[in-house]
């Protein structure tokens, strides 16, 4: 403005300019509390990209870490929390937790309180032994690394990679690509060698339709023994099956009865779950898990049951229990056997 400029325009000017600020001030600030405009690049200890995160946690707020702890010494430990905050959106925003924890091979293959519905999920197929669903996913981490042994570690216990999202749901390609990630970051730290081991799988193998009673769980021959049922209580019902693409199949058959009694059937001759579940001392066909050696490599078959399931054979006494119990593992381990060429023996 020149000195020419009268007064009061000045003065309209003036306030127009603050005005003007003002405004991209708020639309600054409003992007800052609810975009990730000048985020962060990456979380979990430079683990996970902010892009793979975002892809997981869709919708308006901020990324935020809101924890991590990861240490090396004596023992490699980590775990990490993000989420997405905003000062405009109410309730609790998405939450996507990461953790290396120590567990059975087969944890994620059965009838668990905490990982449900394993049919549900889709399968890795090449690259990493994993599975994931839109809310949960595991990886299978490498064994033998330097940095592998803690106090009151078992054998049978191997590291894996869970990563569990609340308050949302995400495409399971990309809760996937978080965890793979999230896996080799940790692997890193555990001090392991083989990067093969964790490589980015081809694709997901996910759940089909299984309506075929005659093709129960996708395996010809297979059927429910007559010992596995209790009329009124746990009779034939639906099953879902992941389909064949992946090395490891689930099966998940739920009965008509009260608290939809569940029995849950897994096979796999992945060597990432063989070799492990070889490491563990109990499993055996009395406890529903075994591996068989085949010609073409190693064949795992796993049986387990919900509580309701369990509750109602227990129920017709324990004798009654451990014959039903007994009869659909014989009877699935051999359909699978039978199908992935590798018949057992009479003594098995």
């Amino acid at each position: 403005m020149s000195a020419h400029t009268p007064r009061a325009l000045r003065l309209r000017i003036g306030v127009g300019l603050a005005a003007a600020l003002v405004l991209l001030g708020g639309a600054g600030l409003l992007a800052w509390w609810n975009t990730d405009i000048l985020g962060q690049d990456r979380f979990c200890g430079d683990a996970l990209p902010s892009s793979d995160v975002s892809a997981v946690l869709g919708g308006p707020g901020r990324l935020a870490q809101s924890g991590l702890y990861e240490e090396s010494d004596p023992y490699y430990s980590f775990s990490c929390k993000v989420q997405r905050t905003s000062k405009f959106v109410g309730g609790d925003q998405p939450l996507l937790e990461a953790e290396l924890s120590f567990d059975k091979a087969d944890f994620g293959l059965g009838a668990s309180r905490l990982w449900k519905n394993a049919s549900a999920s889709s399968y890795f197929i090449g690259g990493a032994t994993g599975a994931v669903s839109q809310t949960q996913a595991w990886v299978l981490l490498p064994t033998g690394c330097a940095k592998e042994v803690r106090p009151a570690s078992q054998q049978a216990e191997i590291p894996v990679l869970k990563m569990n999202l609340t308050r949302g749901r995400s495409n399971p390609a990309a809760l996937a690509r978080a965890a793979l990630a999230t896996a080799q970051h940790v692997a890193a730290g555990l001090g392991c060698t083989d990067t093969n081991a964790l490589k980015m799988p081809a694709r997901l193998q996910g759940p089909v339709d299984d309506t075929n009673p005659a093709v129960l769980c996708g395996m010809k021959g297979f059927q429910l023994p007559e010992a596995a049922l209790v009329k009124g209580k746990a009779e034939p019902g639906t099953a879902h099956v992941t389909g064949r693409g992946s090395r490891t199949r689930v099966c998940d058959i739920v009965l008509q009865g009260p608290g939809e009694p569940r029995i849950s059937l897994a096979v796999s001759d992945d060597p990432a779950v063989t070799k492990a579940v070889r490491r563990d001392e109990t499993a055996t066909q009395g406890s529903g898990r075994t591996v068989t050696a085949c010609a073409s490599g190693d064949l795992y078959v796993g049986v387990s049951f919900n509580d309701a399931y369990r509750d109602v054979l227990l129920d017709q006494g324990k004798d009654a229990y451990e014959t039903a119990r007994s009869a659909l593992f014989t009877s699935f381990q051999h359909a699978a056997g039978k199908d992935y060429g590798c018949p057992p023996t009479d003594g098995e």
